[in-house]
């Protein structure tokens, strides 16, 4: 016979491979499946329980309500519970991904001249075309606007030839003042 020591040190051998089963691992970790499992195994035990008290068992299988739900719970509960096993839920990461989404959605309005106008639109309306009609008077005109035209030289003095050395001359005195 094993002493006691050896039965424990196969005991926790036999615990570790257990745990190195990822089936069994995910049992152990996951109180939902845990809780399935219970509820599996519980109803399944007061169907059982129910049919066996009976005096007719395939009359209490067909007829009586009471064991055709508790049948049907602990299959609904079994086969859930082995869906968690097999295939562990998956993550679902909603904050990551409206994080994702809002910094794409900023680029494209960023980067895309028309989507952006598109956006800018929609958010304040179209945009309405006008003509910019000044209400008041234009500024005094400059030293160079001020500057008599040849033909306005030529017209006075009647010498066109004169004008247009004058008018040189006034360009150029007026483009050295500046």
């Amino acid at each position: 016979m094993a002493s006691a020591s050896e039965r424990a040190a196969t005991a926790a051998s036999a615990a570790q491979d257990l745990l190195g089963n990822p089936y069994i691992r995910r049992v152990v970790e996951d109180p939902e499946i845990r809780d399935n499992a219970r509820v599996a195994y519980s109803a399944a035990r007061e169907a059982i329980d129910r049919i066996s008290n009976s005096d007719n068992p395939a009359s209490a299988i067909l007829d009586d309500r009471k064991v055709q739900r508790s049948i049907k719970r602990a299959g609904e509960a079994a086969m859930e519970t082995r869906a968690l096993i097999i295939e562990p839920r998956r993550s679902h990461h909603l904050v990551r991904n409206l994080v994702i989404l809002g910094a794409g959605a900023v680029l494209a309005v960023a980067l895309s001249e028309g989507l952006r106008n598109k956006v800018l639109d929609m958010l304040f309306g179209a945009e309405e075309e006008f003509d910019y009609v000044p209400t008041t008077a234009p500024p005094a005109a400059s030293a160079k606007a001020e500057a008599p035209s040849t033909a306005d030289v030529a017209a006075t003095n009647g010498k066109a030839d004169k004008a247009d050395k004058a008018g040189k001359a006034d360009a150029d005195a007026a483009a050295d003042s500046e």
